[in-house]
């Protein structure tokens, strides 16, 4: 960003270290970043968009599953057609048996055990007393047995022949899957079993997934160790799944055989879904299916192009409740009474505002139903299809409060936000997450941002503030966000807050929004249904944008800096003067100073108006300083002179505010490059004489991580 209305030169100094600091810091933090260091290959162009010759695999499923409530058990077979579309023949092929993982001999019981992540020990008992994936049989489209291992989280597949450029691979794989108790392992797969007995299942990461193979990495073989999440190709799916009858099934795709599966008034009441919610399944009549004993199964049948996963969650206890939204997608929430009173409240509303946010802020979602479920456990986002496990379970009874607390009504609405905002990242924009966990959980925690906060004002937002991760830069754990999924120690810290925090300074700080926005959308359309790299990423904000960030992504991604500003001394004319700490009190979210959202959901549908919520207090967001005037500007005699020092090792441009002596204030942004040579030396700004500067604050906005905010605006004493 420009600086504004004032002239000026600058040499500043860098001093100070920190234990956070990077072991290798590069020698010349401008020093331009090549495709060789970002690894971008033949396959992907310089200016950030996939090349003329891109390719990737695709990899077809038709599956037959049941699920057996007695037992715990899938038992399915799959039909998988392998596209090769590499320009390698292949001799093997492998796929992803991530509940393998739970195995006592896996190598992620052995982290669990040794990391002390887990403190609960039965939580720890429960994990490794799991089982996992029991393969069958591998068969070829001829029916003849392959030869095939397990590799830990890993299937190989030894074809009979390697299976050449252009040509496809028919498979045919049958397993059974015992599941597991969600609540008492706390993993992504599994049962609950709620207070009557009844249970929710959520079936993920059940089925032989092929993993990815790259232009960038060939097969992406790491073990699933339960943090670096998953790597997975995109194809087509038609799934078929057998359940009690008296059992409800959402799904990722769109469901095929409606009138097979529900009766003529839930048919008729799915079908006439419209702008306004209607109740599917209500619950008297969940409470119905609850009690009743299932005579015969059901096949659910769902089908969907061009995903990267399949997941779906089953149970009696569901109430099913569904609308459209703008753009015609069918938005549909599932959970049992135990949940009533907050999703009905919230949950479709939540899911209607994420998809407009997302959609504005990437690319319009091209998929025809997006569905939330209730289930306990982590909270986590298949294509279409997320889980959340937020209950009211924390009531506050009171007749000012409604039947829960502050902290549930946001987690719930925010883990809505989120969740359904993977459907763009990496649901369309298929990231590797087992390799960079920020490339898909840090860009949506930016978004989601932007969502809560044009929510409501009231909003408790937990990522994207540069403050919220300034300690988190000057501790010793810290690490660039580059850092391998699985090597973080922090993933929350790092990969979303960080990620997120770094990218709001890149767009109000580095870029301007109106400069930014336009070029993560082009990013987004470009790789939507493709894989990017971060480097991919990079290169697209560079050449949208106009700019060389290299200096932004080292300092940011790549090592692990901090930053901390201090304005050291002030002259007037070579004479010294005093200066003392100003206390200033923390300003609003920059969403609301900088962001300026003054637009919310909640004006928009006052039934979403509950005691927790308040409005944006106006005369804080709005009391920005103006500029001098051109005229008054031009009527210097004297100079000021500041130094301003950093006492970390990272670099950002530098806001600063100067306050006068009747008269209004003055904002300006002091470019990064002003770093590039820095001596001992100051900021030499051309001032009038009879233009007092009282105070001086660098990052008055706090649009930077900076690490102590008491050390950064002074009071001058003139002569």
């Amino acid at each position: 960003m420009a600086i504004w209305g004032l002239s000026c030169s600058l040499l500043v100094n860098t001093t100070g270290s920190s234990a956070a600091a990077s072991k290798e810091p590069s020698a010349d933090p401008f020093l331009k970043l090549t495709q060789t260091d970002l690894d971008l290959g033949f396959y992907r162009s310089a200016n950030g968009l996939p090349a003329t010759n891109y390719w990737q695999q695709a990899v077809d499923y038709t599956i037959n599953a049941t699920l057996d409530p007695i037992a715990h058990e899938i038992t399915a077979t799959a039909t998988i057609d392998y596209q090769n579309n590499s320009p390698d023949s292949l001799s093997h092929l492998y796929f992803a048996l991530d509940h393998n993982a739970f195995r006592p001999e896996a190598e992620a019981t052995f982290q669990l055990l040794t990391s002390g992540k887990t403190s609960s020990q039965s939580r720890k008992q429960a994990r490794v007393s799991a089982g996992g994936f029991n393969i069958l049989n591998v068969l070829d489209n001829r029916s003849n047995t392959l030869t095939w291992r397990e590799q830990g989280t890993n299937l190989q597949i030894t074809l009979p022949e390697p299976l050449r450029s252009g040509d496809t691979q028919t498979l045919q794989i049958s397993w059974t899957l015992p599941l597991t108790d969600k609540v008492a392992t706390g993993v992504r797969s599994g049962y609950e079993t709620l207070g009557d007995g009844a249970r929710i299942y959520v079936a993920a990461h059940w089925f032989p997934r092929a993993l990815a193979y790259t232009d960038y990495a060939g097969w992406q073989l790491k073990p699933f160790l339960q943090q670096g999440e998953f790597s997975t190709e995109f194809g087509d799916y038609s799934v078929t799944i057998s359940v009690p009858e008296n059992y409800t099934v959402a799904a990722s795709g769109d469901l095929q055989n409606p009138r097979q599966v529900l009766n003529k008034k839930q048919f008729n009441a799915l079908e006439s879904a419209s702008r306004e919610a209607v109740t599917i399944i209500g619950p008297s009549e969940a409470s119905q299916r609850r009690k009743k004993s299932a005579d015969k199964d059901f096949r659910w049948i769902f089908s969907g192009e061009t995903m990267r996963d399949f997941a779906f969650a089953a149970s009696p206890a569901f109430l099913w409740q569904a609308k459209v939204d703008s753009q015609g997608r069918k938005l549909q929430q599932f959970y049992p009474h135990e949940a009533a009173s907050l999703w009905e409240r919230f949950g479709l509303a939540a899911i209607d505002h994420t998809l407009r946010v997302y959609d504005d802020a990437l690319l319009p979602l091209n998929m025809q139903s997006i569905s939330v479920v209730n289930a306990a456990g982590i909270g986590m986002e298949y294509p279409g299809l997320a889980t959340v496990a937020t209950r009211p379970e924390r009531t506050v009874n009171t007749e000012q409060h409604p039947a829960w607390d502050r902290l549930t009504k946001y987690d719930f609405i925010g883990s809505v936000i989120h969740e359904v905002g993977h459907n763009y990242l990496p649901m369309k924009i298929n990231t590797d997450e087992r390799e960079w966990a920020w490339l898909d959980e840090g860009l949506v925690s930016f978004i989601e941002y932007r969502a809560e906060h044009s929510w409501e004002a009231s909003f408790d937002v937990i990522y994207g503030e540069p403050r919220t991760i300034a300690g988190y830069t000057n501790h010793d754990l810290h690490q660039p966000i580059m850092s391998s999924a699985d090597s973080l120690y922090r993933k929350i810290d790092n990969a979303y807050n960080k990620t997120a925090s770094m990218l709001n300074t890149l767009r109000h700080l580095v870029l301007g929004p109106e400069v930014f926005d336009p070029a993560l959308s082009a990013f987004a359309k470009a790789w939507e249904g493709k894989r990017p790299m971060p480097g991919d990423f990079f290169r697209a904000i560079e050449s949208a944008s106009g700019t060389d960030l290299s200096w932004f992504w080292r300092n940011w991604f790549y090592e692990n800096k901090h930053i901390d500003l201090t304005i050291s001394a002030v002259t007037l004319e070579d004479q010294r003067l005093v200066v003392s700490t100003k206390d200033v009190r923390s300003p609003p979210a920059m969403a609301y100073t900088v962001g300026q959202i003054r637009d919310f959901m909640v004006d928009e549908d006052t039934t979403l108006i509950d005691s927790y919520t308040a409005p944006l207090h106006e005369d804080r967001v709005n009391a920005t300083a103006d500029s001098l005037e051109t005229d008054e500007a031009a009527r210097k005699t004297h100079w000021y002179m500041l130094t301003i020092e950093n006492h970390g090792n990272g670099l950002l441009p530098i806001p600063l505010q100067l306050d006068f002596y009747n008269a209004p204030s003055q904002n300006l942004t002091i470019p990064v490059y002003a770093w590039m040579n820095a001596k001992n030396g100051a900021v030499q700004l051309d001032l009038p004489l009879d233009r007092k500067l009282v105070s001086a604050c660098v990052d008055p906005l706090w649009l930077t991580p900076d690490t102590n905010r008491k050390n950064n605006c002074v009071e001058v004493e003139n002569p």
